[in-house]
């Protein structure tokens, strides 16, 4: 392709940002509904037709293979669940932690695949790499793991966001590098900057933000929708403010019998959680604490606590003071809260402004993800296919847009294996372009931006 045309669509597409940021702003839940329902399963069915092709970019002929019994796995798993057939798989799949497991090791083993060519080399790593993660994310560790922001994005992130908006930058910056194309940087530099400005500086309106009825059902999809993935978003980096009680409101709960009834009747702890948790203290009552504490009316405390009164008061540490006194200075952590109403996150998801903000941005993701792949089909060639299998990506893309016409939930429920294993097939390209930038951008180093001769 010459250059002016590639500049053309370099061009194009920044523009085509800005549109996807005008949409994300005024219609954040209806821009990325209709993207994923009407665009997505065209992209999914293209890409995976292209990534064939091309040997999906592994070392290995059948690698691959590997790769899409993952995902035929999990999407097995998955219909189970939707279908109500097979439960027992289902529930192994949750109970050995299979989901978090598979997916990781498909993303380290593509590491494998677009790196290392020799089949014996690949099955020792992968055999080892099986049971490093196997150990890893064993159910055992659940407790451990459960605020890990790495195996949070590895496995909530990388399906999703990291997927459409990071992976996707990396992928036009190594087509950029790679053709020392200066208009592919300009597109770069509009790819940060353009979600940058929706997100944290366009005024968020929570009042009377434009959300339809669609919106916000489809959003749900009967509980099987991508609302579950927002609220972990906000909640594993702490976003949800008003869940948390501040350090004086637990004091007067366990100072103060009334008080405790009160949050305890307003369902604003988890009464179990609450008394596991004083009962743990309880087990360490008796040790012996090099501390001089602060005196305290005992009559002020709770019947549960009069043993233990000075340990709530230490103003020094001691060895023992992570485990007694860990919650003076912080908000009653995450695990003793109770999980919030439908009515309560729907506020959070809807209407808050973190909210707001976040679907800003995955609308933007989303939606810029589809449109830059079908504006770059004249680079990319795409639809360079036998007639026979162009027919059937066109006859499976309308009826992939029935099915979501008629029920979305129903939509993603048939489509999750196509979606899902295009992420699970694209993961050898994406270490490609990783390993591509850091190629170019040392030569560059070296010769300047100036075009290779072989390029």
């Amino acid at each position: 392709m010459n250059v002016l045309k590639a500049d053309r669509i370099n061009y194009l597409n920044i523009g085509l940002m800005v549109l996807t940021a005008v949409l994300a702003y005024y219609f954040p839940f209806e821009t990325f509904l209709l993207a994923y329902a009407y665009l997505g399963p065209l992209h999914y069915l293209t890409e995976i037709s292209w990534l064939h092709d091309r040997q999906y970019f592994a070392k290995g002929k059948w690698d691959y293979l590997v790769l899409l019994i993952v995902g035929v796995l999990l999407s097995y798993a998955a219909f189970a669940k939707d279908f109500g057939v097979s439960q027992d798989v289902y529930d192994y799949f949750v109970e050995m932690n299979l989901f978090d497991k598979l997916l990781v090791f498909a993303l380290f083993a593509s590491i494998l695949f677009a790196l290392v060519k020799s089949i014996w080399i690949k099955l020792l790593a992968i055999f080892l790499l099986f049971i490093f993660v196997g150990g890893w994310l064993s159910p055992e560790r659940a407790a451990e793991n459960a605020d890990s922001t790495t195996i949070f994005a590895l496995t909530a992130l990388i399906p999703t966001l990291i997927h459409v908006y990071l992976f996707t930058g990396l992928f036009m910056l190594y087509g950029a590098l790679k053709s020392r194309s200066k208009s592919g940087l300009l597109q770069m530099v509009g790819f940060v900057l353009v979600p940058i400005v929706l997100v944290f500086t366009l005024p968020v309106d929570t009042k009377s933000p434009f959300l339809s009825k669609f919106g916000k059902e489809a959003y749900y999809a009967k509980g099987d929708g991508f609302y579950n993935t927002n609220y972990l978003i906000l909640d594993h980096f702490e976003l949800i403010e008003d869940q948390k009680l501040t350090n004086k409101e637990y004091l007067d709960i366990i100072t103060k019998e009334g008080n405790k009834s009160y949050f305890l009747r307003q369902g604003l702890i988890d009464t179990s959680a609450f008394i596991a948790h004083t009962d743990s203290l309880s087990k360490i009552a008796n040790r012996p604490f090099v501390i001089k504490p602060m005196r305290i009316n005992m009559a002020n405390l709770s019947p549960a606590f009069q043993y233990d009164h000075l340990l709530y008061f230490f103003d020094t540490s001691s060895r023992y003071i992570n485990s007694i006194n860990e919650y003076r200075f912080e908000p009653l952590p995450r695990k003793l809260m109770k999980s919030p109403s439908k009515k309560e996150t729907d506020a959070l998801i809807y209407f808050s402004e973190v909210g707001v903000m976040l679907m800003r941005f995955i609308a933007f993701a989303y939606l810029y993800h589809y449109l830059n792949w079908f504006s770059k089909t004249e680079i990319i060639r795409w639809h360079k296919v036998p007639k026979v299998r162009f027919i059937v990506v066109i006859v499976t893309w309308i009826a992939a847009s029935v099915f979501y016409t008629y029920d979305y939930s129903l939509g993603l429920s048939l489509l999750f294996f196509l979606s899902f294993s295009h992420v699970l097939l694209e993961f050898p390209l994406n270490i490609v372009s990783i390993v591509g930038i850091g190629t170019e951008s040392l030569s560059i180093f070296k010769n300047g931006f100036k075009k290779p001769i072989n390029s």
